[in-house]
């Protein structure tokens, strides 16, 4: 089969790939019907990595798809979304109720193969079947939603609330409509991309605003601050601490190895915030899913572009550049 196949920085290339087999009893091979392209991608790709994996793997942990072969306890022929974290069930941090943490997770498109390819294999325990109904590109959002109920959880917003969501890539914009959901208001999204800035409109950002824009008008808009923030950038933790109110809560979520924020300690205590790292799920996928299949989030603008495997490298382009939010593979 042909298959996205990350060899280092910078480098990856769509090639000839062994197709995977059952190999324990437990496993699942399916046929990708889709897979998003992830900032976490560009990180492992970035010169240097803001992100580790292995190398000589197959890339792309958002995918969906039908269940091709099996060990057991899946059927055959199921449309399913795969969560490409499987949790052990038996670490000291999965049996007291921190899967998220279990520290024997190997996660599938970073660690082990994954969907930008024909066919994947995961474990059954990862594999939760999902509608027909749902197009296939909108499936591949469930990987990211699910790990966004995740964070947003842990914020626990109240109606009412103000938040700010700094960035409106996928994952900015899913907290956007998870925020605007669970009845925050206003929801503001901090965006540099024209583009994208557009996206976080769609759906449903009370006000979306450059970083220019804020700065200049948050005094009057929040003149105490947010209630709740979210870095969905990896690298705005300072700037989060200076816009957030008195014991605020703030959700670091996305990821860059390489960035080096300067913090002033004194404040998060003097303000007495809350700061909540987030970045995988824990046993959200349900949630996920129902929201998606109920359409109880405006989400089909934040798939920008649906393009087949041999234009991968393009669709990572177009997500450097700012031009798309989320690029989908379909690799058959």
């Amino acid at each position: 089969m042909k298959a996205a196949v990350c060899h280092g920085t910078g480098d990856l290339r769509v090639e000839d790939h062994a197709e995977p087999t059952i190999e324990r009893a437990d496993d699942v091979i399916v046929e990708v019907q889709a897979c998003g392209v992830c900032g976490t991608d560009l990180q492992i790709l970035n010169s240097p990595p803001g992100h580790p994996a292995t190398p000589g793997v197959i890339l792309g942990h958002e995918f969906c798809g039908r269940v091709a072969a099996i060990g057991k306890d899946v059927r055959t022929g199921q449309r399913v979304v795969i969560d490409p974290d499987p949790k052990c069930g038996s670490c000291p941090y999965c049996r007291s109720g921190r899967p998220a943490n279990c520290t024997n997770v190997i996660a599938l498109g970073v660690f082990a193969d994954g969907g930008l390819a024909r066919y994947a294999q995961a474990p059954a325990s990862s594999v939760y079947p999902i509608a027909e109904t749902i197009p296939a590109a909108i499936a591949t959002l469930i990987e990211p939603l699910a790990c966004v109920v995740n964070g947003t959880n842990r914020a626990a917003p109240r109606p009412g609330e103000s938040a700010v969501v700094f960035g409106a890539g996928t994952i900015g914009c899913l907290f956007a409509a998870l925020l605007v959901a669970a009845g925050a208001a206003p929801v503001v999204v901090v965006e540099p991309s024209a583009s994208r800035r557009l996206v976080a409109e769609a759906v449903g950002a009370h006000r979306v605003l450059s970083p220019d824009e804020f700065a200049r008008g948050r005094a009057e808009l929040l003149p105490l601050g947010a209630e709740v923030l979210v870095d969905a950038v990896g690298s705005l933790f300072g700037t989060a601490i200076e816009h957030a109110a008195l014991g605020a809560r703030i959700v670091l979520f996305g990821q860059n190895a390489n960035a080096l924020p300067a913090i002033k300690q004194y404040t998060i205590t003097e303000r007495s915030l809350n700061v909540y790292g987030s970045y995988i799920t824990t046993y959200t996928f349900p949630t996920a899913i129902r929201l998606v299949e109920q359409g109880a989030l405006p989400l089909a603008a934040i798939v920008s572009r649906v393009i087949g495997l041999g234009d991968v490298n393009e669709g990572l382009a177009l997500l450097r550049s700012g031009e798309a939010t989320k690029v989908v593979v379909t690799p058959r």
